[in-house]
């Protein structure tokens, strides 16, 4: 008897036993398997297709968060763009603030406007104002930038806001600076006023609120003929004797000492003393006529200006200054550009100048005036250097003597270059091509001569020097 053997196809647990007791039975049984593996076959087929329609319905589902996470890298990505520029135009228009300046709404403007050029309206987002908050030396900005999403838009979220911020600290260098101011004759009327406005508008640019600064020094020297150093300095002029001014007094004007210390910083010691101004009574000065504060107009103190300011941190002394300034007398420029120097010199005579070298101080000087040097051709005149009579510029040639100022004023100019001062020319209304050529040579170079045909060209142009020197002074 044979025994019974069992089949069985694994993993087809419906399939069961096979019981075969001969050949014949086992044949029957291969076939039934055959039939039954391909009907299996086709179960799993048809398992498998109905697989992929469920992976495709979970692909579609997990499509919505792939889709917004992508969305999100685009929409921020965007966003980080924007944020790039908005820092970049912020800290551009950051640092014209801190090398500016002027009051709180001139800040304001020089920050909108730089803020506007480096950031357009037609730039990627569109930008709210910059805010700005100064804080003794540090200038506070922020901005803000809206964003429209591209596809952000679709979970609810439309706009992204993206805001930067930035602090300037402002260095700033000590300044000595010192205004050289035509007072002559021919400035009287709207110019002399022009003058005083335009001059007052700079010191303002430089002190702004401030009245008194803590590293900046203003001088004032108004010039015709010559100079007034002030009554107090009479030990610059031993030889003065009161006596000879009655029935006025010395106002405070001198005479121009022997080249070449007329062009040099010397002290009295290395250059001489002054010798103090003294017209003489004749028939273009009529001492007779003296009377009060007509001194300045007849008598031994004619056409001498308002008394020079020294430098000072104080805003009310440059003003006082320069609002008592009074037009009378002809022209020596280099008279008073000199003068000028030895304000701004921290040698003698006056010592209250930073040293030359000094690092984190800028020396500079503006030169004004509305003509050509001048020197009358009468023996009654008078002014630094006497009469032309007297022969003191070396000659009794009225067009040689102006020439001798012409180059006087040169040396003078070139001293201060020499010794890195900042050297600003300024004409007002002068119709002589050589003396703007005179002047524009004086300067340290042509970036720093102006011409000013108008009352309000001269406004302009004493604001635009302000506004230099004080981005000489800020640095970032």
């Amino acid at each position: 008897m044979k025994g019974t053997r069992t089949v069985m196809v694994p993993g087809l647990e419906e399939i069961g036993r096979v019981s075969a007791t001969s050949g014949d039975d086992v044949a029957r049984a291969t076939r039934r398997g055959g039939r039954l593996g391909f009907r299996i076959r086709r179960s799993l087929n048809r398992f498998a297709e109905n697989r992929r329609g469920t992976v495709a319905m979970m692909f579609a589902m997990m499509m919505i968060p792939l889709t917004i996470s992508a969305g999100m890298a685009v929409d921020l990505g965007r966003a980080q763009i924007v944020k790039a520029r908005l820092g970049y135009a912020l800290d551009a228009a950051g640092l014209a603030v801190g090398s500016s300046a002027g009051d709180e709404n001139e800040l304001n403007a020089v920050l909108t406007d730089f803020f506007n050029a480096n950031y357009p309206a037609a730039e990627l987002g569109v930008p709210a104002t910059p805010t700005m908050e100064i804080v003794d030396s540090e200038i506070h900005l922020a901005a803000t930038a809206e964003l429209d999403t591209f596809l952000m838009g679709m979970v609810g979220i439309h706009q992204i806001e993206v805001a930067v911020s930035s602090t300037i600290v402002r260095e700033t260098k000590g300044l000595d600076v010192v205004m050289v101011l035509d007072n002559t004759g021919s400035m009287s009327g709207s110019k002399i006023t022009s003058l005083k406005s335009a001059a007052n508008s700079l010191v303002d640019i430089l002190f702004g609120d401030q009245a008194q600064a803590e590293k900046l020094k203003m001088g004032v020297v108004p010039f015709a003929a010559a100079v007034n150093i002030g009554r107090a300095n009479t030990a610059l002029v031993p030889s003065l004797d009161e006596n000879d001014y009655d029935p006025d007094f010395w106002r405070g004007c001198v005479e121009a000492r022997t080249y070449p210390n007329d062009v040099r910083d010397t002290s009295v010691g290395a250059g001489g003393a002054w010798n103090p101004y003294l017209w003489e009574s004749n028939s273009s000065n009529r001492w007779p006529r003296v009377r009060g504060r007509r001194g300045q107009i007849r008598g031994p103190n004619k056409s001498c200006p308002v008394e020079m300011q020294i430098l000072t941190n104080r805003k009310a002394d440059v003003v006082s200054t320069i609002n008592a300034m009074e037009a009378r007398g002809t022209t020596h420029i280099n008279v008073g550009a000199m003068w000028g120097w030895r304000v701004l010199s921290p040698e003698a005579p006056f010592t209250n100048g930073a040293a030359y070298d000094d690092p984190e101080t800028v020396k500079a000087i503006i030169v004004m005036t509305d003509g050509e040097n001048y020197i009358s051709s009468s023996c009654n005149g008078y002014g630094a250097y006497g009469s032309l009579c007297d022969g003191r510029l070396g000659t009794t040639s009225k067009s040689a003597a102006e020439d001798v100022l012409d180059a006087r004023l040169l040396e003078v100019c070139s001293g201060m270059k020499n010794l890195n001062v900042k050297v600003y020319t300024i004409t007002f209304q002068v119709g002589s091509s050589a003396a703007r050529t005179v002047m524009r040579n004086c300067a340290t170079d042509v970036s720093k001569y102006y011409d000013s045909p108008s009352n309000e060209d001269l406004e302009r142009v004493f604001r635009a020097i302000g506004a230099e020197l004080s981005n000489l002074r800020i640095g970032n």
